[in-house]
């Protein structure tokens, strides 16, 4: 076993040279014949480097989990293009959460939904599903409309182009970095990289709504959208949550560690961490206690 770790990489180097020779349009084929949680590690190990090889990947990825939908305009550089170019999936633990609730049908909240890798993937899982997204990023809202119009799920997908947070009115909002579409952000401070954008509460955008799945992720600001469901919370309009604690954001914005953990007990409701480091960022989920 030894010998053939140390030879890995080049039986990996072998394989991917005559995927890319004979099928460029193709996943490398170690990634194609691996489980997926090595394909996840493979990625981070071999391939997150080599995106230029692989360009016409980053055109159309088909998603592992939701057979006949795929992202369209995928970025070469960017982290979560990167995973869903080479394996058709990214944050893999989460993915396998979300499909299996996606699967029993209902609405679904992304807040911070990115391109809308998690809001295609909940559509995709079953067709009576639906999904209300929250997005506030200029170039997100354009890649994920650009997807939800590529996989004629218009009907089914509501695009919001907004901020979510512990009130409404606006924010200062950090774009982030050209080449990743994952870093930006609800800012404390503002600067020349900063615009404003419109910012709700979810109880009052979405009074209404009973809502199957509430997924959260807002680079550290994540307890403000949880303050600003209080009340679909409290009324039990909310049945499963997925929520980020990243926390050298949450120290910018003057978010306290565990404060969400302790609003969302005090409202009965059980939160249990499911992975990464609670020291830097890690993701958490919620749900009614019985």
């Amino acid at each position: 076993m030894p010998g053939f770790t140390k030879r890995l990489p080049v039986v990996v180097e072998y394989f991917t040279s005559f995927s890319l020779m004979f099928n460029p349009m193709k996943r490398p084929l170690p990634l194609r014949i691996l489980p997926d949680c090595l394909k996840e590690k493979l990625y981070y190990h071999f391939y997150h480097t080599r995106h230029s090889s692989w360009r016409r990947l980053f055109e159309c990825a088909p998603l592992t989990f939701a057979p006949g939908v795929a992202m369209n305009g995928l970025l070469s550089g960017d982290v979560i293009s990167g995973n869903i170019a080479f394996n058709g999936f990214y944050e893999l633990a989460l993915t396998r959460q979300i499909v299996k609730l996606a699967r029993q049908g209902g609405l679904l909240v992304d807040v911070g939904a990115n391109m809308g890798y998690f809001s295609m993937l909940w559509a995709g899982a079953n067709p009576t599903s639906r999904v209300i997204a929250f997005e506030a990023a200029p170039r997100n809202i354009a890649l994920m409309g650009n997807n939800i119009t590529q996989n004629r799920l218009s009907e089914r997908i509501t695009l919001v182009p907004k901020a979510a947070g512990n009130r409404s009115g606006s924010i200062a909002f950090e774009v982030g970095p050209d080449d990743q579409t994952g870093w930006g952000g609800i800012s404390a401070t503002s600067s020349t990289t900063h615009i404003t954008v419109p910012l709700v509460r979810l109880d009052q955008e979405l009074p209404d709504a009973e809502i199957a799945v509430l997924k959260i992720d807002v680079e550290g600001a994540d307890t403000w959208v949880l303050l600003g469901s209080e009340a679909l919370l409290r009324n039990r309009r909310v049945g499963t949550i997925f929520f980020e604690q990243h926390k050298a954001r949450m120290e910018q914005l003057g978010i306290t560690k565990g404060e969400a953990q302790s609003f969302l007990r005090g409202l009965g409701y059980t939160c249990v961490h499911l992975d990464g480091d609670e020291s830097v960022c890690s993701e958490w989920m919620a749900y009614p206690d019985t």
